[in-house]
């Protein structure tokens, strides 16, 4: 009897678990690479839009305006769940897998049900990386003048305008 089979045998009527044979596990590194490449991806573009939008606003209630909708995207997939287990390919699903707020999770569960294609986690993995650049750009350049204002919100207009003047 090996060590780990051994400790699941002492554990196993604490933890009420039934017998488990490891030795079927089957580790496939494409799926493991694109899963945990998309949750990097999707942290990053929700952190830095986060960011941006208290870069943008003077205070925590105006900065929950942006960050309230922004969270409750994230929730969007787990609605549409049954969509994206019966029919991944469907208009509704290919709109969640691409859509940059929504496809970390709907990838992240397409890719746990094997759905994902690797050209697919590649092309959603590209845009949450680029767009979460881009958005981090934003964020630092509102930071800039967000940090001056203490009284009102700073226009994306102005943080654009100031970049073409500079």
């Amino acid at each position: 009897m090996s060590t780990k089979t051994g400790q699941l045998q002492f554990f196993r009527t604490q933890l009420n678990l039934p017998y488990l044979d490891l030795s079927r596990l089957v580790l496939e590194p494409e799926p493991m690479i694109a899963g945990a490449l998309l949750l990097v991806g999707g942290f990053a573009l929700f952190t830095t839009s986060l960011v941006a939008a208290g870069a943008l606003m003077p205070t925590a209630r105006d900065a929950a305006q942006i960050s309230g909708p922004l969270m409750t995207v994230i929730f969007v997939p787990a609605w549409a769940g049954s969509i994206l287990v019966t029919d991944p390919h469907s208009v509704i699903g290919q709109v969640l897998t691409y859509f940059p707020y929504t496809a970390p999770v709907t990838a992240m569960l397409r890719n746990g049900l094997g759905t994902l294609s690797v050209l697919e986690a590649a092309i959603v993995i590209a845009e949450l990386f680029a767009l979460s650049i881009i958005v981090l750009r934003v964020a630092v350049r509102s930071f800039r003048y967000g940090s001056i204002e203490y009284s009102r919100k700073v226009a994306l207009r102005t943080v654009f305008a100031t970049r073409r003047a500079g």
